[in-house]
Parts: structure tokens; C-alpha cells; sequence
């Protein structure tokens, strides 16, 4: 069978009639029981809500009261007929309308009406809005009955506890001149009430539908309506009908619901009997007393079920979201080796990151003079930046500068001590406050005195620029202190990312398998419901000789085989699955950025700045 959604739809079921005697309800009982526990295991599944609606008609009609469906061409009365059955106009009675929707006639402690749309939906509606429904030709009725599938009508009458009778609407001449009834409400039905109008003309469409429903085992019983209009002085009006019909029909019987109903609406016991209406009554009677035939009738859908389980089954594991899934926990499993290998290296990689995160978070922690920050500055990522390396520079010529006034500053000073100390030998008294008494060596310390002048003033000119050079490099450092820790902060963003990127690819990881493992539990009821269904039709259905015909046990035998070939292995997966620890990082990013806060370049101006002497003054000669 071709794996199509479409080949559901297009498996008809058959009806068979059988027994005539049997009345095996016991097994009957038992044996929808069986078919509530697996509906409700199937009704857990929203891939299989179809065939698990179709299961639950069969459980419905099964539980319900037998279900008979009077069919017939248009103008048979048919609507009139079951005005009559049940004592009182519950269907339109304007001979002009023809019957709108199909209705399900049951019975009811509340009499409503129930209406069943195609897209699920139930409404319910009080028992007089019939007519809205069934047969007004309103806009507002036409409106109401898009979507309609078919209504439900609950009545409080006697015969409806015993029997729940099927209108349909009346038999329409198709496109290729074929009569039909909805297959839906046809297969519904236990039995089959054809009804004819006296007078009124067979046409080879109808018996052409008739012959198709013998095809499938169906026998319908047939009514013939109307024998009030036929001639007083015939004897029996239906004979003409028997022999057009005596191959198809299984009985023939004449009723008048124009009689009924009036014999009804004047309280005549005698124009009653004449309807012949009781006979009609008798054959719904003895149609709900047959339950091997019922059980008969039940085996049979059930039968025509399991095919389209079976069809439903085999193509599940080629749709969504079964295909993909599947493919993605196989997939996992099968490449545990490489998974590992790829965790071993994201663990290195977060050890590596870990390290650098606490590195570059305290880059500056122990940075307090110029000379440190210049170190750290020439580092990446500081390296990059131009206004960065523009400051270093900077800096770097600002410490060259102060390095070399402290070298001119030393050389001076070295001097200066050196004439000093001669000069308190030669005149016992230090060179400031006695520079020059009438001693011999007065020429020398003149000299001296002009070399050290000279000194001082080039170090007077070399402050000057020095105190200029530090003023631009403080102008200079409120910027860069910003662009430094935010470039440390950017680093540490980076490399928090790239945390986020391994946790992210874990995560996804294991959310991709997580939601596979979810999504394919979800058909464990259909995988319950396959191993319910072998072994209820094995152990339960097959050895009960007496409900199953030859060919349905062939037909049966291979269908469960098939079902049974389906194989649904995605739970060893799983269970492989779930031995493997779930990748995770241990939120190693949050705990890393916890442990290891930032601490941003805190220097100052005083900071920056380098601590040097002042020039010294001018040495003045005395010549007194």
C-alpha cells in the first residue's frame, strides 16, 4: 500500500450481515470495552486524531442503541414516515422542503438539538430549532449549515430507547448520474430501511445504489410508502414492486404515514391499523434485538479500522515531527565518541578563557605609577589603539625629559659640592654664605661660579619644558584612563561571549535532544496501542471462531502481521540517551565573572605626575 494520508480517507468500509439468530452480547460488551482502552490511549495523540474519531463512532454506535437508516429518493414521504414512528411532527412537515442535513434521530431525557461541524466543533440548540437545520432555505439557516457534518436530534420517545433511526437527506443524482449517501452516516448504520413512494417511479440510479450496498452484504429492508394512494379494489399494492425489487430487498412492506398521522391527529385506532404503521415497527424491533448481527456489524468496522490504523502507523515515522526527531537522537547516540571528544575541547577552551578573564580583570589592579601603566599599555589590546599609543608616547618622553633634568639637576649639584667643599678649606666658611674673601684663590672659584650658573640656567630652561610636557600628558590622561577600562571591559564582554556562545551550543544541544526524546514520547500511547492491539486481536478477537467469516480472518491475520512489522525503536535510543551526563558548563561564566570582578585603572593626576626638584638659584658673586 502506497505510505499516502489520502489512502485513509479512501478505505470504505463494509457491511456485513450474517447471523440471524445468534446474540452473542456478553462478548459484545467485552469486546468494546477492549476498543474504549484503546481509543483512550490513541485519543492521547493528536497524530492520530482522525482514526482515533473514527474509532470512537464505532465505540459510540456499539454503546448506543441500534442504529437503523432510512434512505431514499426524493418525495418517498421519508420525512413524514418518521413523523409517524414518532407520534408528533419532530421533522419538517412541508411536503415542498427536502430534508437539509443529515440527522441522527436518538433519545434524549432533554430534548435538544446537537450539531456536529466539520471542523469538530459541537453546538447545541433547543429541540424547536430543527427546522433551521433540516429544511429553512434562509440565508441565515444556509449560513448556519456551512460546515455542517450532522446533527443529532434528542427525543423523549419510547421506540428511541430501543432504536435510533438515521434521516438522511434524500438521494441526489450525482455527476456521473450515480445516486449515493454519505459514506460517514452509511457506516454508521446497523440496518437499512430503503423507503419507495406508490406510484412513483424506480429510476435505474436508485437500484444501481442498492445493488452496490448488496455488494457489500447489505440487504436493506424496503418500505413502501403511500399504499393509501393505491387502488381500494387492488389487493395487494405492493406486488408490481417486489418484482423490480425481490433481488435486492430482503422484504417488502406497505405503510402510510399520511394515515398514521392523521389517525394520530383524530385519535382513530382504526385508520392506525390501516397505516399498517405497527408492521414498520415490528422490523425496528426485531433489527434491535439482533445483536449477532450487530456484533456481526461491529467486528466488520472494527476490521475496516485496523486497516487504517495499520496505514496511519506505517507512515508515521516518514511525517512530523517523528522524521526529524528520530533522525536527530539516532544521530546523537551514534556520535557519543565524537561529542566527547568536542566537550574535551570546549573544556579546554573554558579553561583557557577562565584564565584570561582573570587576567585581563585585574590588568590594572597594580598599576599606581606612570611607568606601570606604560608596561601594561604596551600589551594588546592597548597596543591597537592610536590615541593610546599617541599618551605612551607621550609618557615615554615625559619620563625621558625627567630623567634627563634629574641627570643636568645631578651634575650640578655634584659641582656645586665639589667647589663647596674646597671652598670651606681654603676659607673655612661653606661657599653660599662667604663666596669670596681676598684669598688667593678667588680666579678659580669665579670660574667655577660661571660653570655652575651655566648649569643652572639650562636647567632652569629644561623645567620650564618639562613642567609644559607634563601638562599635555595630564591633558592627555583623562581620556585615555576612559578608553583603557573600556577596552578592558570590552575584552571581558568578548570573552564572556564566548562563554555564552559554548553555553549556547550546549544548551542547544541539549534542548535539540530533549525535544526530540519529548516529542517521540509523545507516540508511546500509539506504540501501547500497537502491542494492545496485537495481542487483543490474537489472544482475544482470532479465537473466537464464531464472530469472524474465513476471509475476515485472512484479512485480519494480515493485517495484524503488518502492523506488528512496524518497527518503533526511537525508546532504545532513548534509553542510550539517558545514560550519557547532559553537557553543561556548571555556569562557569557567571561564577568566573563573580569570582573575578573588574578593577579599572583608579590612577590619578597625582599619579601620573613625577616628582623632581625645583631649579636652583643663581650662586652670586661677592667681590668685596
Amino acid at each position: 500500500m502506497e505510505k499516502d494520508l489520502t489512502t485513509i480517507d479512501d478505505l470504505k468500509e463494509e457491511l456485513p450481515i450474517r447471523w440471524a439468530q445468534e446474540e452473542p452480547a456478553e462478548f459484545l460488551q467485552k469486546f468494546v470495552a477492549k476498543l474504549q482502552y484503546l481509543n483512550q490511549l490513541l485519543s492521547q495523540n493528536s497524530y492520530v486524531r482522525g482514526t482515533s474519531k473514527v474509532l470512537n463512532y464505532i465505540i459510540k454506535d456499539a454503546t448506543s442503541n441500534t442504529m437503523v437508516l432510512l434512505a431514499g429518493m426524493t418525495g418517498t414521504g421519508k420525512t413524514h414516515l418518521i413523523n409517524a414512528l414518532l407520534r408528533r411532527p419532530i421533522m419538517s412537515p412541508k411536503i415542498e422542503v427536502t430534508t437539509a442535513v443529515n440527522s441522527i434521530i436518538c433519545y434524549g431525557e432533554k430534548e435538544e438539538v446537537r450539531a456536529h461541524f466539520l471542523d469538530g466543533q459541537i453546538a447545541s440548540f433547543d429541540i424547536y430549532k430543527v427546522e433551521l437545520f433540516t429544511s429553512l432555505n434562509t440565508s441565515s439557516a444556509k449560513i448556519l449549515r456551512e460546515g455542517l457534518d450532522f446533527i443529532e436530534i434528542f427525543v423523549r420517545n419510547d421506540l428511541l430507547k430501543m432504536v435510533t433511526l438515521i434521516d438522511t437527506t434524500p438521494l441526489q443524482l450525482s455527476g456521473n448520474e450515480t445516486a449515493y449517501i454519505k459514506e460517514t452516516i452509511l457506516n454508521r448504520a446497523d440496518d437499512v430501511f430503503w423507503i419507495f413512494k406508490y406510484g412513483q417511479e424506480i429510476v435505474p440510479e436508485e437500484i444501481k445504489l442498492i445493488e452496490k450496498l448488496n455488494g457489500k452484504n447489505v440487504i436493506p429492508l424496503g418500505v413502501l410508502n403511500g399504499i393509501d394512494l393505491s387502488d381500494v379494489n387492488e389487493n395487494n399494492p405492493i406486488i408490481e414492486y417486489e418484482e423490480q425489487l425481490s433481488k435486492h430487498v430482503r422484504e417488502i412492506i406497505g405503510v402510510s404515514a399520511k394515515d398514521a398521522l392523521e389517525s394520530l391527529q383524530d385519535h382513530d385506532d382504526e385508520k392506525w391499523q390501516k397505516s399498517q404503521m405497527d408492521l414498520l415497527l415490528k422490523e425496528l424491533e426485531k433489527t434491535a434485538n439482533n445483536h449477532a448481527k450487530r456484533l456481526a456489524y461491529i467486528t466488520e468496522r472494527f476490521i475496516h479500522w485496523l486497516k487504517r490504523f495499520q496505514t496511519e502507523l506505517e507512515i508515521i515515522q516518514e511525517r512530523e515531527p517523528y522524521y526529524t526527531s528520530y533522525l536527530n537522537l539516532k544521530e546523537y547516540v551514534e556520535n557519543l565518541d565524537g561529542m566527547e571528544l568536542r566537550e574535551a575541547a570546549q573544556n579546554k577552551h573554558l579553561i583557557e578563557l577562565t584564565t584570561l578573564y582573570k587576567r585581563q580583570s585585574i590588568v590594572f589592579k597594580q598599576v599606581s605609577t606612570l611607568y606601570q601603566l606604560i608596561q601594561v599599555i604596551e600589551a594588546k589590546p592597548f597596543s591597537e589603539n592610536q590615541d593610546i599609543v599617541s599618551f605612551k608616547n607621550q609618557a615615554k618622553q615625559y619620563l625621558s625629559s625627567v630623567r634627563e633634568y634629574r641627570k643636568l639637576y645631578q651634575e650640578y649639584n655634584n659641582l656645586y659640592q665639589l667647589v663647596d667643599k674646597k671652598h670651606q678649606k681654603i676659607n673655612g666658611m661653606v661657599l653660599l654664605k662667604h663666596i669670596f674673601g681676598k684669598h688667593d684663590g678667588n680666579e678659580y672659584f669665579k670660574e667655577q661660579i660661571e660653570k655652575l650658573n651655566e648649569q643652572q640656567q639650562h636647567i632652569e630652561k629644561k623645567y620650564h619644558v618639562l613642567k609644559s610636557e607634563e601638562q599635555e600628558l595630564l591633558n592627555s590622561f583623562k581620556d585615555v584612563k576612559k578608553r583603557l577600562n573600556q577596552l578592558v571591559l570590552n575584552q571581558l564582554a568578548s570573552i564572556s561571549k564566548d562563554f555564552s556562545t559554548i553555553e549556547f551550543q550546549r544548551h542547544s544541544q541539549n534542548s535539540k535532544i530533549q525535544n526530540a526524546i519529548i516529542k517521540l514520547e509523545s507516540f508511546d500511547n500509539i506504540v501501547e496501542a500497537q502491542a494492545f492491539i496485537i495481542k487483543f486481536v490474537n489472544d482475544y478477537v482470532l479465537k473466537e471462531e464464531f464472530i469472524l467469516t474465513k476471509d475476515e480472518k485472512n484479512q485480519l491475520e494480515h493485517t495484524l502481521q503488518v502492523i506488528k512489522n512496524v518497527n518503533f525503536d526511537y525508546q532504545t535510543y532513548i534509553n542510550q540517551c539517558q545514560q550519557v551526563k547532559p553537557l553543561s558548563n556548571g555556569e562557569i561564566q557567571s561564577m568566573v565573572e563573580e569570582k573575578n570582578p573588574f578593577c579599572p585603572l583608579e590612577m590619578t593626576e597625582d599619579d601620573v605626575r613625577t616628582q623632581f626638584e625645583e631649579p636652583p638659584k643663581l650662586v652670586e658673586v661677592n667681590n668685596k
